[in-house]
C-alpha cells in the first residue's frame, strides 16, 4: 500500500511539471486552496491540462488561466471557493430549476456554478460563438482560449465597430434565439463579456446565465437588451431602445 509520505512527493513532482516556470506555480498557489489544486491535478490526470502557463485574469469570483492541452491553448477558469458572492450566487440557482436541489455550503454552491457555466456555454455554442468546453473538473472549466499568440481578443469595449447597426441587429437576434431556443439568458451581457474576433463578436462568461424558468430571467433579459443597446448606440447605431425592447414583445407578455 502506498504511504503518504511516498503521494506528497509523487504530488509535489506532478505540480512542478504541470507548470511552465516556477513563478507561475507561485502565481497561482497564491489564488487556490489545497481542493482547487487537487481539481487541476485531476484535470490533469484526465488530459484536460498538459502545462500552465499562468495567469490571464483575476477577481473575486474566479481566476482564468493560460493552458497547452490536446486541443491547443486553452483558458482554465477557476471559480474561487473563497468567493465572497456565493450567496448571491445561490440565489441564482435556486431560481433556475436545473439547480433547485444545491446544498447551501460554499463547496456546493461553487462547483454547481462551474456546472452551471459549462452547460450554459454548450447551450449557447449552437446559436453565438463563444467558447467551446473541453470539460469540468469540480470547480476548475478547461474551455477554448479565445485569442492568439498568448493574449486573449479585445473586449468590445475597447474596439470601434465599423458596423454598429448590422452588429446590434445580429446581437438582439442572438439574444432572442438563445431564448426561444435554448430557453436560456446569458443574464450578463454587455460590452465587457463580449470579446471582438476579427469581425465576430463573441460572447463569454456565462456564469450568471439562467434557465427561462428563472423568476428573474426576464429581467436579465431586459437589462442585457439595454446594455447591448445603450453599448452600441453610442457607436452610432440608429435603433431607439423603446423598438429594441418592444421587439422582444412576446418574451414579456408570456
Amino acid at each position: 500500500m502506498v504511504g503518504e509520505d511516498e503521494i506528497y512527493p509523487r504530488r509535489k513532482e506532478k505540480k512542478r511539471q504541470m507548470f511552465d516556470s516556477s513563478e507561475a506555480q507561485k502565481a497561482v498557489e497564491n489564488v487556490l486552496d489545497d481542493s482547487t489544486m487537487d481539481a487541476l491535478l485531476k484535470a490533469a490526470d484526465r488530459n484536460l491540462i498538459d502545462r500552465m502557463h499562468g495567469i490571464i485574469e483575476s477577481g473575486k469570483e474566479s481566476a482564468i488561466l493560460l493552458a497547452d492541452t490536446s486541443q491547443g491553448l486553452a483558458a482554465v477558469k477557476i471559480y474561487m471557493k473563497r468567493a465572497g458572492a456565493f450567496r448571491e450566487m445561490h440565489q441564482y440557482l435556486r431560481g433556475d430549476k436545473r439547480f433547485r436541489n444545491v446544498k447551501k455550503d460554499r463547496k456546493s454552491v461553487v462547483d454547481a456554478w462551474a456546472k452551471k457555466e459549462f452547460k450554459n456555454l454548450k447551450k449557447a455554442s449552437d446559436i453565438v460563438r463563444c467558447p467551446e468546453v473541453y470539460g469540468l473538473q469540480k470547480n476548475v472549466l478547461v474551455m477554448e482560449f479565445i485569442g492568439e499568440e498568448f493574449s486573449p481578443y479585445p473586449k468590445l469595449k475597447n474596439v470601434n465597430i465599423e458596423n454598429p447597426d448590422q452588429a446590434l441587429k445580429q446581437s438582439l437576434n442572438q439574444m432572442k434565439a438563445l431564448w426561444e431556443e435554448e430557453k436560456i439568458v446569458h443574464g450578463d451581457l454587455s460590452e465587457y463579456n463580449i470579446l471582438v474576433e476579427e469581425d465576430e463578436l463573441v460572447w463569454i462568461d456565462f456564469s450568471q446565465g439562467v434557465h427561462e424558468s428563472h423568476p428573474e430571467a426576464r429581467e436579465l433579459l431586459k437589462r442585457d437588451v439595454e446594455n447591448v443597446v445603450n453599448f452600441f448606440r453610442c457607436q452610432g447605431a440608429n435603433l431607439e431602445m423603446e423598438k429594441a425592447l418592444n421587439s422582444f414583445d412576446i418574451i414579456w407578455k408570456a
